[in-house]
């Protein structure tokens, strides 16, 4: 998340967390919150309904077909697949439930400007 806005590169959070909690658990692991936030009151529908995704990736200004999520949850990983979106599944559990590539955790995982407003992830 840091990278993400070092390079100032778009991303949201879509949570299906309401305003005080997701506010007070971005704090509590020390992450700004980005501009786009997508949260409980946000939607009609919470996770494993894609609407959080398709507004995130609307407010964004991408076509969800050219974003990421990173996910844990099995209803998490269902509303990215459902909304059309890569999901990187980050947790032991996360690999049995069909995300798009697996994590163990965040700690490999990169982000660089592509360019274009891209974004390239890498795990090493």
């Amino acid at each position: 998340m840091a990278a993400l806005a070092r390079l100032n590169l778009p991303h949201a959070l879509v949570t299906s967390a309401d305003v005080p909690l997701s506010t007070g658990r971005m704090a509590a692991a020390g992450l700004a919150l980005p501009a786009v936030r997508v949260t409980a009151e946000s939607v009609g529908a919470s996770k494993p309904d894609p609407e959080g995704f398709l507004k995130g990736a609307a407010a964004l200004g991408f076509d969800p077909a050219d974003c990421v999520v990173f996910e844990d949850s099995a209803a998490g990983i269902r509303a990215g697949q459902a909304a059309g979106i890569r999901v990187v599944g980050v947790g032991p559990r996360a690999a049995a439930l069909g995300p798009t590539v697996h994590v163990d955790d965040l700690t490999r995982v990169g982000v660089a400007d592509a360019g274009d407003g891209l974004i390239r992830l890498t795990f090493g």
